[in-house]
């Protein structure tokens, strides 16, 4: 940009802020929301004004793109006027556009003949990265997969280890069952909004703006999706924290005690730690730990210096306030499947002036091992927690097997009860049928399962747990019987 196009280019920023105020004061006066209409002049006006703002930036900065990124941006601009316009496409663009649509491949293509690379101005390898810094999994040293046609790469089996047994006894399964780790991937589509003027005025800029789109709404997608305490749609599948009660019930204020008690939860599950593992909250659960003591005389905080034992901590809102999560990241795949596929759309938001790029591809998340993560919850009321959903025992027959479950409570007025019920509730006994609370209403126990099959088979029952005021509690029992 010359001197001149800057000026034309603040003028216009400044227009855009008069209209956003405008906006805002309107709101303000009128005591109501955003129309849809408004809200999509008002992402276009955004958008608009980060495009000019990124050529600014690049120009007064003395920085010029490389030959290759001003290339692709140029070819991918010139291609996105073609196809709105519905003129011929510019050479270079054939390796990436197919039957209208923008095709982003994993790698870049090489040509047999010259072997040299064509213009594919973005690749699913681009993309990742960047957003691979606005999940936790980047922050603990995990890696997105993508590209793939087929099943995960796992990159643990951490859990699987050897057992001694009889000459001629069957062996256990091992805590991971890889022939179970199938992926289901998902559709997960993306609408960005970018107006004609934008498109007029970006040039190569343009790539780089949609790029930045992409990234950002894949990020909060799928930071929702792996932290948000309940499935965030029927089409999804379960993220690592999505629990059918807290693994550690707490009262109206955590404690030192608690986030270390909900890290042994997840430890005393055999998880194998490694250095993935970390805290997750919310800012505002964030601001309370650090300036939360963790005794009455050391002037130490539970978190201190980003971490909590140890133990990093991170912040993500779609976890809640109110919940401290713990986990082993390293048992989270996160997997993008197959090509992106980009859609130049004009004619939805023709009335408006808009044009849209929408992004077609397949995602999915798959908790290798849920006994990995663990939830600790404030509560106001009886809450009753328990650190695993179901236990799954084997043995063979007249030869007892047994597991422990901990049960916690918080803000409790009466015991908690334990009682087995189900189809073959004859088979599973508990060692203790009630957990008594103390004198602020907590309670906090193990209770042993003890499973003694007398044929061979698969059984079933279920474990409640009980306690006046509050949600019961329904743990999954299931034996295997050699």
């Amino acid at each position: 940009m010359n001197q001149k196009e800057i000026r034309k280019a603040r003028a216009r920023i400044a227009e855009i802020n008069t209209r956003l105020g405008e906006m805002a004061d309107a709101l303000e006066a009128e005591k109501r929301s955003l129309t849809t209409d408004e809200q999509e002049e008002r992402n276009a006006l955004v958008q608009e004004k980060e495009i000019l703002q990124l050529r600014m930036e690049r120009a007064l900065s003395g920085i010029e793109p490389t030959e290759r990124e001003a290339s692709n941006g140029r070819v991918f601009a010139e291609a996105v006027h073609a196809l709105v316009k519905k003129r011929t496409l510019p050479e270079g663009s054939e390796a990436f556009v197919v039957d209208g649509e923008i095709r982003i491949p994993a790698t870049r293509a090489v040509t047999d003949s010259a072997a040299v690379e064509p213009l594919i101005p973005l690749t699913i390898g681009e993309i990742v990265p960047p957003l691979e810094k606005g999940l936790i999994l980047s922050l603990v040293g995990c890696h997105m997969q993508y590209g793939i046609m087929g099943d995960f790469v796992l990159p643990v089996v951490a859990g699987v280890e050897a057992t001694i047994e009889d000459e001629n006894a069957e062996v256990a399964d091992t805590a991971v069952d890889i022939s179970k780790l199938r992926p289901t991937p998902k559709r997960v589509s993306l609408a960005i909004p970018v107006s004609n003027r934008a498109i007029d005025q970006s040039n190569e800029a343009l790539l780089e703006i949609v790029r930045t789109q992409l990234v950002m709404g894949l990020t909060r997608l799928l930071n929702r999706w792996m932290f948000a305490l309940q499935r965030i749609t029927g089409k999804a599948s379960d993220g690592c924290f999505v629990k059918t009660a807290p693994t550690l019930a707490c009262g109206t204020q955590f404690t030192y005690k608690d986030a270390v008690a909900l890290k042994g939860r997840v430890m005393a599950s055999g998880a194998v730690f490694d250095g993935t593992a970390a805290y997750v909250c919310s800012a505002s659960t964030y601001a309370d730990l650090e300036a939360t003591p963790r005794d009455a005389g050391s002037g130490r905080m539970v978190i201190e210096d980003g971490k909590i034992n140890g133990y990093p901590v991170f912040m993500t809102e779609y976890i809640g306030d109110g919940v401290l999560g713990f986990g082993i990241f390293s048992y989270e795949l996160v997997g993008q499947f197959g090509n992106m596929r980009l859609l130049v759309d004009p004619y939805t938001g023709a009335k408006k002036n808009l044009v849209y790029f929408v992004l077609n591809t397949d995602f999915d998340l798959l908790t290798v091992r849920p006994e990995a993560f663990g939830v600790a919850k404030l509560s106001q009321t009886a809450t009753i927690g328990a650190d695993s959903a179901s236990l799954s025992l084997s043995s063979t027959a007249n030869s007892p097997a047994t597991k422990d479950i901990y049960v916690s409570g918080a803000n409790l007025t009466a015991t908690i009860s334990a009682a087995v019920g189900g189809t073959d509730s004859a088979l599973f006994t508990v060692n203790k049928a009630s957990i008594a609370k103390d004198g602020n209403g907590n309670a906090g126990e193990k209770i042993t399962v003890t499973y003694t099959p007398t044929s061979a088979g698969s059984h079933t029952a279920t474990l409640t747990l009980k306690s006046t005021g509050a949600t019961d509690v329904v743990v999954n029992l299931s034996g295997s019987c050699a």
